[in-house]
């Protein structure tokens, strides 16, 4: 009786925390009236991608550990921790699949920290690369451009003599298991998160002003890495930062940046809703099977 009084009271809070942020936010809705049919479309389709291939990262990622999982069960754990994650401080959806999963399914936290060490790697270092591919191209001199290749050469000789040399990084090295099939699977997710990511900015910044596909995909790199610091929910703030900082290399101007995050901004929370509703609805219905199928419902998902 007390955990489903717990669980109505979790729903109301959350439904209450929606209420509150629009009330507080009225010109975020008041921003979606003037968005086209196909403007909108292409937002819903590009963040239902990124729900999708995030709990396709979750899933892999719990096989690269050992754990397996049912999908489904990773879906609506990504659909909610996604919702926590724009609300709490310190981006803290992570935290809430940690501790699910730990109470759950027994995994540890060391485990659940290699993953999002694994998939944060190659995250920083497909989105670093895409700026740097943007500050070479903005070099007028030569011998700048090859400074910074030289850089990058050492940086990469420095790190494969620190690894070969020294056994304790040898021996991280065997743990991150390169031929595990799971590992290319998460580089995949990161790949495809970016590339999702960047279709939504575009299909955002293309809406307020015309704009390149190259300079989208450099302002989705200066953006995501503002995901590292972000101490606001939704990063408020520190995504503006970030592109705005990187202006020279996206050449997108300050009032296209800031027309398309109200218009991010406005959509997203408006998204967020319809997932909480669906996922409330599509976890009712996985327990109403489940307990028709048995009287013993510990293994149905979160909820």
């Amino acid at each position: 009786m007390l955990k489903k009084l717990l669980a109505v009271l979790v729903i109301l809070a959350t439904f209450g925390v929606f209420g509150y942020y629009l009330y507080n936010n009225p010109e975020q809705l008041r921003s979606l009236a003037g968005l086209s049919p196909l403007t909108l479309a292409g937002l819903t389709l590009g963040y239902s991608l990124m729900i999708g291939i995030n709990a396709l990262i979750l899933h892999w990622s719990l096989h690269f550990v050992g754990y397996r999982i049912r999908l489904l069960e990773n879906l609506l754990l990504t659909g909610y921790s996604t919702i926590v994650n724009f609300f709490g401080p310190l981006q803290s959806g992570p935290g809430v699949r940690a501790v699910y999963l730990k109470k759950r399914h027994g995994v540890k936290l060391r485990d659940f920290t290699v993953t999002l060490v694994v998939f944060y790697l190659f995250f920083a270092a497909i989105n670093g690369t895409i700026l740097l591919l943007a500050l070479l191209s903005r070099l007028s001199s030569p011998l700048a451009y090859l400074l910074t290749i030289l850089g990058v050469l050492v940086i990469g000789v420095l790190g494969y003599v620190l690894i070969s040399k020294n056994a304790k990084f040898r021996r991280a090295l065997d743990l991150i298991k390169l031929r595990d099939r799971n590992l290319w699977r998460i580089a995949f997710g990161a790949v495809a998160s970016i590339a999702f990511t960047g279709f939504i900015y575009y299909v955002e910044l293309s809406h307020v002003s015309d704009v390149s596909i190259v300079s989208a995909l450099i302002y989705t790199a200066a953006a995501n890495f503002s995901l590292f610091v972000a101490l606001t929910p939704g990063a408020i703030g520190f995504r503006e930062a970030f592109v705005l900082f990187t202006q020279q290399l996206h050449g997108i101007d300050t009032a296209t940046i800031l027309g398309a995050n109200i218009i991010d901004r406005a959509f997203y929370i408006v998204f967020l809703l319809v997932l909480f509703i669906a996922l409330l609805l599509v976890n009712a219905r996985t327990r109403f099977r489940f307990s028709a199928n048995t009287d013993d419902t510990s293994n149905a998902p979160m909820g």
